[in-house]
């Protein structure tokens, strides 16, 4: 819950500075406080003082850098915006199955080690955004009338982010008490979501059609939540990545069409507050169930409602 409140106010502060100080380094900075947040981790005692000043860390280079890539995004996608929404989701998700691959086989390291490798990675990532021109707008920061279902679609949705957060535990309490064996599900989601972005979301009516693939990607979900053997959980999330993607082309639609008159910097503002209490609020009534089953059955009901909502 700290972790997405932090996010809430990280990312009004972020948005607000966006003309005041240049993108790049803003993108800097956020990359920066990232990485150390990783480092902090590696070090710390598992105290509640420290699990909130990390959360508190995290939460900062995390949402900091959502908001400037969704403004990015907003503001310089072209018109044939569904092809351009597959690609940033295909390559996503290959840094995905890199991740997933790699966190997997250095589980025989030290977790400061780990960090480093983390710190390094994230050096390498700025020097081509310290590289990058991008013409920035002064405008001021006005707030906008939301249309309700896209609102009703953003609050819906959190159930599948953090659903995909929960994933891992489970996987790790439930079936499998290997970090490399998570590792290569979450590869196998990546392989599988590649695939379907790339020969059919793009293709796919997804107002006509996408109520219909949710509903499968719920039966999915809740046939993983049930089955313990350990290679058929592996065909079972070969099929969640390919339904998987269709759910974040919509959620992603959903976020980026927006119309011309939108003041941008008050809609992404209004957007990241309703993402963070949303999920912060769904993390602290956990707090109380204490059962990840219990919890992942929850988040599987919003998922499915989210599909019933009519989008413009």
């Amino acid at each position: 819950s700290i972790l997405y409140f932090t996010g809430s106010i990280v990312s009004i502060i972020t948005i607000y500075l966006i003309g005041k100080i240049k993108i790049k380094y803003l993108l800097i900075i956020s990359s920066m406080i990232f990485s150390i947040s990783f480092y902090y981790m590696s070090v710390m005692n598992k105290e509640l003082v420290n699990l909130i000043i990390f959360s508190i860390m995290y939460g900062t280079g995390t949402y900091s850098y959502h908001s400037l890539r969704h403004y990015l995004a907003i503001n310089f996608l072209t018109k044939d915006k569904k092809k351009n929404i597959g690609n940033i989701i295909i390559y996503i998700n290959i840094a995905i199955i890199i991740s997933s691959l790699v966190s997997g086989y250095i589980e025989s390291i030290s977790s400061t080690m780990a960090s480093v490798i983390v710190i390094i990675v994230s050096i390498i990532g700025i020097i081509p955004i310290s590289r990058l021109d991008i013409k920035e707008e002064k405008v001021n920061t006005l707030f906008n009338r939301l249309d309700k279902n896209k609102i009703l679609f953003f609050v819906f949705e959190q159930g599948k982010n953090i659903f995909l957060s929960l994933e891992p535990l489970f996987i790790y309490l439930n079936i499998s008490e290997s970090i490399k064996y998570v590792g290569i599900t979450f590869s196998i989601i990546g392989i599988s979501s590649c695939i379907f972005t790339y020969f059919f979301v793009r293709r796919i009516d997804d107002k006509k059609y996408f109520k219909y693939f949710n509903v499968m990607f719920c039966i999915t979900l809740i046939f993983k939540l049930n089955i313990i053997n350990k290679y058929l959980i592996l065909f079972i999330v070969f099929i969640e990545g390919l339904l998987i993607k269709i759910y974040d082309v919509v959620s992603t639609e959903n976020l980026y069409n927006i119309d011309k008159n939108i003041n941008l910097k008050g809609y992404l503002i209004e957007s990241e507050i309703i993402f963070c209490f949303t999920s912060g609020i769904l993390c602290f009534v956990f707090i109380f169930i204490g059962n990840i089953r219990i919890m992942l059955y929850i988040l599987i009901i919003l998922i499915f409602l989210s599909g019933f909502i009519k989008r413009t």
